[in-house]
């Protein structure tokens, strides 16, 4: 769908023998330091938040999966399996009341008083098969993710931020006007959220500037604090100035690849102004995109300026 931006100097090797910057401690499983002065502000990529941006976008890819886990397992296909299964093992077991009753509730109930014993096995088989399910259905999601981990992993965060983060950490790259390409949000001296944005040289054009978003995300916590939002905003004002700064046309689009399972983003773009643009069905994994139908959704919003007198 979206194309990312190839940093020119791919496949560079960083200097190991450079001097290394300190890093911020960014361990998600931690909380916040309360000690920390509770101030919040925002910078680019620095080195000092090398690893943080790395690990912020290793997390973001996680709580994907965590979504797509729910979705799968709430899947009407996974629900229609656990049905049937109960349904042959109990049916040929149940008993059926003889007596008729005044009401369906009190049908139920004697069906479930005379069949008590079956009904409590029947509850322990299903439990049993949906954990079944469940761990297969998980194990096939964090096959798709754990490969785009590894891929973001594998590249030192090139894939995301244009920029070899080794390089970044060992003061080789701090000049490179790429890294004011990322946003990170950084509450209590922690970095919590980040967004980065790149030019989209696939479909960029003279007249039309397409920016898309190659990672965006928060702490699971502040997910409904408005932070995505905020984010979102910040990606819209630096996408303009890059137009601004750069030879382009009137016309300026923003694009942002979305789950089909991920309803809080998508309710979020809708909210500011984005559209569906298209999707396509995940093709890395059979299952995911075929037998369950996980897509990749296009979003995008699109700009329109006057023309300047350049005089």
């Amino acid at each position: 769908m979206s194309a990312q931006q190839r940093n020119k100097n791919s496949g560079r090797k960083s200097d190991k023998n450079a001097p290394s910057v300190p890093q911020v401690d960014v361990s998600l499983h931690k909380p916040l330091d309360i000690d920390a002065p509770p101030t919040i502000y925002s910078v680019n990529l620095k080195p000092l938040y090398g690893t943080a941006a790395l690990n912020l976008s290793a997390d973001f890819i996680k709580q994907e999966q965590a979504l797509a886990n729910k979705y799968l397992f709430f899947h009407p296909l996974v629900i229609f399996v656990l049905t049937v299964g109960l349904a042959v093992y109990l049916g040929p077991k149940i008993v059926f009341p003889i007596r008729n009753t005044d009401s369906i509730s009190g049908w139920f109930y004697k069906l479930v008083r005379i069949n008590r014993k079956d009904v409590l096995t029947g509850v322990v088989f299903a439990a049993i098969g949906a954990s079944f399910l469940f761990t297969l259905l998980s194990r096939v999601s964090d096959s798709y993710f754990k490969s785009k981990i590894n891929q973001l992993v594998a590249s030192k965060g090139e894939k995301v931020f244009g920029i070899n983060l080794n390089d970044l950490v060992s003061k080789n790259e701090t000049e490179d006007p790429v890294v004011n390409n990322t946003h990170i949000i950084v509450y209590r001296e922690t970095p919590i959220a980040l967004i980065s944005v790149a030019p989209n040289v696939a479909l960029s054009t003279k007249e039309n500037l397409v920016m898309s978003v190659t990672s965006v995300g928060c702490r699971r916590v502040y997910v409904k604090s408005g932070i995505i939002e905020d984010l979102i905003e910040w990606a819209l004002l630096h996408s303009k100035t890059v137009k601004k700064n750069g030879d382009y046309g009137e016309t300026m689009k923003l694009l942002i690849d979305v789950y089909s399972f991920d309803s809080t983003l998508r309710e979020i773009l809708k909210k500011k102004g984005f559209t569906y643009i298209q999707s396509i069905r995940v093709s890395e994994n059979k299952l995911l995109g075929g037998l369950f139908g996980v897509k990749k959704e296009l979003w995008g919003l699109q700009f329109h300026f006057e023309t300047e007198d350049k005089d």
